[in-house]
């Protein structure tokens, strides 16, 4: 499957725009947010978003010279609270907007299905601008109780990424605590 850089990305994302008559957000996660707003380097095979993508953004992308697939993601389990962390895309449109998660609530998304190439990416964001461990711990343990992943192999593979990116030391430290809580989406309390 052909993948693409940040270039063809951005290039991708002014070709839509140019064809937009108003304003229109999206909101953009994954590989395609940590290529854009985060220093990663890997290239990605689409764009995904947590909403469904605006039906105008997605017949624009139709008449755009690359063939890059948008996609609502399969797996989206964001932070509590995530919407309110948000960030705007640097890059500037006319019309459109982009949206990507906060840089560690992008963390725990990625953390749901930890495939390798999530490991890769989460590195080199890593690398770019090091997350803050004490951030990760405390929305892994009061915002991704909702996560639809067994809360078992959630925490294994948390901690499998706080071991790569931190050391084996933190790993122990932040194992020896408890599960994710458990909560209702929009809501703040047990």
């Amino acid at each position: 499957m052909k993948t693409f850089g940040r270039a063809e990305l951005i290039g991708f994302l002014r070709q839509i725009d140019e064809q937009l008559e108003e304003p229109v957000a999206m909101e953009i996660i994954g590989g395609a947010a940590a290529l854009l707003a985060y220093g990663a380097q890997s290239p990605t095979k689409d764009i995904d978003s947590v909403a469904k993508i605006d039906e105008r953004i997605y017949q624009a992308s139709q008449h755009t010279t690359l063939a890059i697939p948008l996609d609502r993601a399969a797996v989206a389990d964001p932070p509590y609270n995530y919407e309110d962390r948000r960030r705007q895309l640097r890059v500037r449109f006319q019309n459109l907007s982009i949206w990507v998660p906060e840089r560690h609530d992008l963390l725990l998304m990625k953390a749901v299905r930890a495939a390798r190439h999530d490991l890769e990416v989460l590195e080199e964001m890593h690398r770019a601008k090091p997350f803050k461990l004490d951030v990760l711990v405390e929305r892994f343990d009061n915002e991704m109780g909702q996560a639809t992943i067994d809360p078992g192999i959630f925490k294994l593979q948390f901690l499998h990424i706080i071991e790569r990116l931190f050391g084996p030391s933190s790993a122990r430290t932040v194992g020896m605590k408890g599960r994710p809580k458990a909560k209702r989406r929009g809501s703040n309390k047990l």
